[in-house]
């Protein structure tokens, strides 16, 4: 018995032997094995997120370097989220930053598009990158007819559409700077709600790349859906639009935690 049982010890401490020499004979392919796999898992992240996402492959690679920079260099907070459902909105907000619209995304899981200067978004490089992202090119002087249409047309098929109502970056030490009715214009029209959404310490300048070396710790509010439809009775007059705006607006005023404040709309041109 005594023989049988040091016989099995004997053949087990035999199979240890062997499988440790296996092991030291394929370090080189083990350790392979291992940095491969390190180097492939963003691609096994993006091809995970796309299978639960509704934006395709492209958008995901191209968002997760801009998430990263959201979650970590800059610290981003989110409070309140966007519903997850197939109704189109158009967001508003205060706009501090040239990178607003990446904290603004964190808000959905749904693909949100922004409305970027044309001068912006074109070029050799950043041209295509912004039309896998699917951003709305739009001019800055004047009523650029044919992207008023096409946002419309895409929040009333179900897209979240962002929108700035002041329509520039506000470098100054206002709350927010004089804003126009455009973005409730197009809620009316696409027949969508407007969510308003507050941006809170945001650092930045005007120059275009300093938030991508500058760290922050910012905080994004996310208000509850305004039926505009309702509250205009579905017209899109200059005093009605004034009016509806002001309301809006003032609820990133309330996000911020300024109840009593009142956003001043544009001069004469103001629908512009």
């Amino acid at each position: 018995m005594t023989g049988d049982y040091n016989g099995e010890i004997g053949i087990h401490f035999q199979s240890l032997l062997l499988w440790g020499l296996n092991v030291e004979g394929h370090e080189s392919l083990l350790v392979d094995i291992v940095l491969v796999s390190a180097w492939l898992s963003p691609l096994w992240l993006a091809i995970g997120f796309t299978i639960r996402s509704p934006l395709n492959f492209l958008q995901v690679v191209l968002w997760m370097p801009a998430a990263m920079f959201t979650a970590f260099l800059w610290r981003g907070r989110l409070y309140g989220r966007i519903a997850e459902n197939n109704q189109g909105a158009v967001l508003i907000s205060n706009h501090r930053s040239s990178v607003d619209p990446f904290f603004l995304q964190m808000a959905s899981r749904r693909p949100i598009g922004c409305m970027i200067a044309r001068e912006f978004a074109s070029g050799l490089i950043v041209g295509p990158i912004m039309d896998i992202l699917d951003v709305i090119k739009v001019g800055r002087r004047g009523v650029d007819t044919a992207a008023t249409k096409r946002v419309i047309r895409e929040a009333k098929a179900g897209r979240l559409i962002c929108m700035f109502p002041e329509g520039r970056l506000n470098t100054t030490r206002q709350f927010m700077q004089a804003c126009r009715p455009g973005a409730i214009l197009v809620a009316i029209k696409a027949g969508v709600p407007i969510i308003p959404c507050y941006l809170h310490n945001l650092s930045f300048s005007n120059v275009i790349i300093q938030p991508f070396y500058t760290p922050a710790q910012v905080s994004l509010y996310i208000g509850d859906p305004i039926d505009v439809v309702a509250m205009s009775e579905g017209k899109t007059d200059k005093e009605t639009l004034q009016r509806v705006s002001i309301h809006c607006i003032a609820e990133i005023g309330k996000l911020a935690g300024l109840s009593e404040w009142q956003p001043e709309m544009a001069g004469k041109n103001w629908l512009e």
